[in-house]
């Protein structure tokens, strides 16, 4: 039998992942009931596109998450996805787009840019990379000053810090209109979507800091319902 192999960053948080992208994979995993192994990452050299998470599946190396599981959902017989209607498969896409495309990119904000978190996160560079001490604050600044170029070129590290709260917290009430006081987006079983939400609304609520998307986030009872159901199903060992 193939060996799967995910590579990925380590648990933080409380959270399988600090990576919604990670966490979002190693959910689908446990959805699909596949057998893997896990490799903590401190670089990302071994990375065929330098970003996490990828696997190894039997000598086939496969990066981003959504691909990875394109790939193993064909393999396998569509075990997590494969009940969902082509309506509702676009559903689940374009849902996933606004979330990996639009409010990512305000959690990075949130995580690298803004001056009243960037700060906190120090410490949480240093254990995620393995950082020694006096290496930590220089990292930090770089890669603070690096993503802001990106965001700014991505467009939105081009508005005011209010209006890029505002642009997140759209995305998160979109989110919960979506759900409403369902359990699971399409029925009553788990798919990618609930693995994609749980993975976003988890690395935006139970990071050590408050900003407005967290605030406005945690008024949304549905979505911390729908996180906590699929963590304690998913990752019964870090469950609250």
């Amino acid at each position: 039998m193939n060996t799967l192999t995910l590579y990925q960053f380590r648990p933080m948080f409380g959270l399988p992942n600090a990576s919604p992208f990670c966490m979002k994979l190693e959910t689908y995993l446990r959805l699909a009931n596949l057998r893997y192994q896990t490799v903590t990452l401190k670089s990302l050299r071994a990375s065929p596109t330098g970003k996490a998470p990828f696997i190894d599946d039997g000598g086939q190396a496969i990066a981003d998450s959504g691909l990875i599981i394109a790939h193993l959902e064909a393999k396998h017989g569509h075990p997590v996805d494969g009940r969902l209607t082509l309506a509702q498969r676009a559903e689940s896409l374009a849902l996933q787009r606004m979330m990996e495309e639009h409010l990512y990119w305000v959690a990075v904000y949130m995580r690298w840019v803004d001056p009243e978190t960037r700060a906190a996160w120090k410490p949480h560079l240093r254990e995620m990379f393995g950082l020694p001490a006096w290496l930590t604050p220089l990292i930090a600044r770089l890669s603070a000053r690096g993503i802001a170029k990106v965001l700014r070129s991505q467009g939105v590290g081009r508005h005011p810090p209010e209006g890029i709260w505002r642009m997140g917290i759209a995305d998160v009430q979109a989110m919960a209109h979506w759900l409403g006081q369902r359990p699971w987006g399409f029925g009553e079983t788990p798919t990618v979507i609930d693995a994609c939400l749980a993975a976003f609304i988890g690395n935006i609520l139970k990071t050590p800091w408050e900003n407005p998307l967290t605030a406005a986030t945690r008024k949304h009872t549905n979505l911390v319902s729908h996180t906590e159901r699929l963590m304690a199903r998913c990752f019964p060992e870090l469950a609250d």
